[in-house]
């Protein structure tokens, strides 16, 4: 297809005689026409914005503005006109700022008719290449089947914008072979869990929409729209009642085959009316705010949720006690029956919703301490962002196996790294009793603070590795003192009493009396007898 009128062209130089002469080589043919002329780069910005020509023939060096910058000026402005510089044989200089302006040709001074023949010519093949790609039928059309897709989306996207959609809105879609007047829909919104890696989302995405495209064949249409809340999959059908379940429950299978990346899936109800097709949407989206909730899965129906109570899942003060307690000093058996409780509960009530931020705040606390009881750098056993990890789970056995593993595994790693780290704190405690045992104020703050360590870590050694308390090691390491002076020296009870720690001589002789099951006195006579 050639270019139904001739290609213009301005020449700029300050030399008439040589605009003329350029001028009197171009053959009048109906290829070029030159329709503007001008002796300085300042008059030719005037020209050429009055013109805007196909080619702009300009000297070099020029009063005012000289050719480079007139040409930096055309080129930004008017990006498709093409530039030719007219050159003295020292002005090679301005390649370099010529070859960055995409000049076309160089005409030498004086310019020859051969010259400017060729000139045309070479001219004349790129314009007619770039005039092809722009009007030629074929083209655009495979271009407008090529953009189809994106086009169809962008007038979904129109409809999500409008407060009202209206019949004429609707009409629009039948350019595309379209028809949303009848038929039966629902919207299927596909939600993406955020990833730092951005190319594995995308490559998900391809994925997920070649796919559903794939099952769907059987559907009146299947359209999507890339939004903000996720993957908008419109779909179209001729019965009322469809199979959804299967099918959603098949890409949902191939997703994991495919990628670990989560995906949530919110189904609105059926519906006739498109114009209703904004209020739809919002209920695919509704229906994944449930998704946040225990007892929901991947796929959540708007029906399903959309009237159920919704209760937040917390722990009482006496519960976060228990807990606390049962990790640190019950069997494997015992913590697995307490969550197996925990579980039992959530799952209690079909009616209900129960939201799980309040408990996994609470249980992430209950960890945290337990972790730093123990002397184990948390990171070690979960690398994640803890909270960020319990929170993405929306299956309830999901959740509280999780958190069964962690406390294991967080047992564990503290029995197997801190063995001989306990080993030592404990017998560093122990000699330390031994020496100071006949101070009154010895107490367990005293000797955290001597050892550095918290008072839960210490009674937590003296209860696993010892099977005793703190108060009950020091009360009979003071007792088996006593006994050695009842037997082996003079002194008066009260003095015995005190020389073990005792400022009180009748609390001595109860606590005595309990461990020996003899008072002070009469454990000496025995003694002596």
């Amino acid at each position: 297809m050639n270019h139904l009128l001739p290609y213009t062209i301005v020449l700029v130089d300050d030399e008439s005689e040589v605009r003329n002469r350029i001028a009197s080589k171009i053959p009048d043919d109906g290829v070029f026409k030159v329709v503007g002329e001008a002796a300085n780069g300042f008059d030719a910005l005037d020209v050429i914005e009055r013109l805007k020509p196909d080619v702009l023939i300009t000297d070099i060096r020029m009063p005012y503005i000289d050719g480079i910058e007139l040409s930096k000026s055309v080129r930004k402005n008017y990006p498709k006109t093409k530039i030719a510089f007219i050159s003295g044989y020292d002005e090679f200089a301005y390649a370099k700022e010529a070859i960055d302006l995409d000049v076309i040709s160089y005409l030498s001074k004086p310019v020859t008719q051969e010259e400017v023949t060729s000139f045309l010519l070479k001219l004349k093949t790129r314009l007619d290449e770039e005039h092809q790609q722009v009007f030629n039928s074929d083209r655009i059309d495979q271009m407008y089947n090529e953009n189809l897709p994106a086009l169809i989306e962008n007038q979904f996207n129109n409809l999500l914008q409008l407060s009202t959609i209206t019949e004429h809105d609707l009409r629009r879609f039948q350019l595309f072979n379209i028809d949303l007047f009848h038929g039966y829909f629902e919207i299927v919104l596909m939600e993406i869990s955020d990833q730092e890696d951005f190319l594995a989302m995308e490559k998900l995405r391809i994925f997920l929409i070649n796919l559903m495209r794939k099952k769907c064949t059987n559907f009146a249409s299947v359209n999507v729209i890339n939004s903000g809340h996720g993957l908008i999959f419109i779909l179209q059908h001729t019965n009322k009642q469809v199979d959804l379940d299967t099918l959603l429950y098949d890409v949902i299978l191939l997703k994991k085959d495919f990628s670990e990346i989560k995906v949530r899936i919110g189904i609105s109800e059926t519906f006739e009316d498109f114009k209703e097709f904004s209020t739809y949407v919002l209920q695919a989206k509704r229906a994944l705010d449930f998704s946040n909730y225990l007892n929901i899965g991947s796929l959540i129906y708007y029906k399903d949720v959309a009237f159920k109570k919704t209760v937040d899942l917390q722990l009482s003060k006496q519960e976060i006690d228990e807990i606390s307690y049962v990790i640190r000093f019950s069997t494997d058996e015992e913590i697995t029956a307490l969550f197996d409780k925990h579980y039992e509960i959530a799952l209690s009530k079909d009616d209900t919703l129960f939201s799980k931020q309040y408990y996994i705040v609470n249980i992430v606390h209950i960890l945290l301490d337990f972790a730093h009881s123990l002397h184990v750098d948390f990171r070690k056993i979960e690398q994640r962002d803890l909270v960020e990890t319990l929170y993405s789970m929306v299956n309830t056995k999901e959740l509280f196996d999780y958190i069964k593993k962690l406390i294991f595994e967080l047992r564990k790693q503290a029995s197997n790294s801190t063995k001989s780290k306990a080993n030592d704190v404990l017998d560093e405690a122990t000699a330390f009793l031994v020496q100071n045992y006949a101070d009154p104020m010895m107490n367990m703050d005293m000797l955290c603070d001597h050892l550095g360590v918290s008072v839960s870590y210490l009674s937590t050694l003296f209860k696993k590795m010892l099977n005793t308390t703190f108060n009950k090691y020091l009360i009979s390491l003071r007792i088996e003192k006593a006994k050695e002076l009842l037997k082996y020296s003079n002194d008066k009870v009260y003095e015995i009493a005190t020389q073990v720690g005792y400022n009180d001589v009748y609390y001595f002789s109860y606590s005595f009396k309990k461990a020996t099951g003899l008072t002070p006195k009469d454990y000496r006579h025995a003694q002596k007898n």
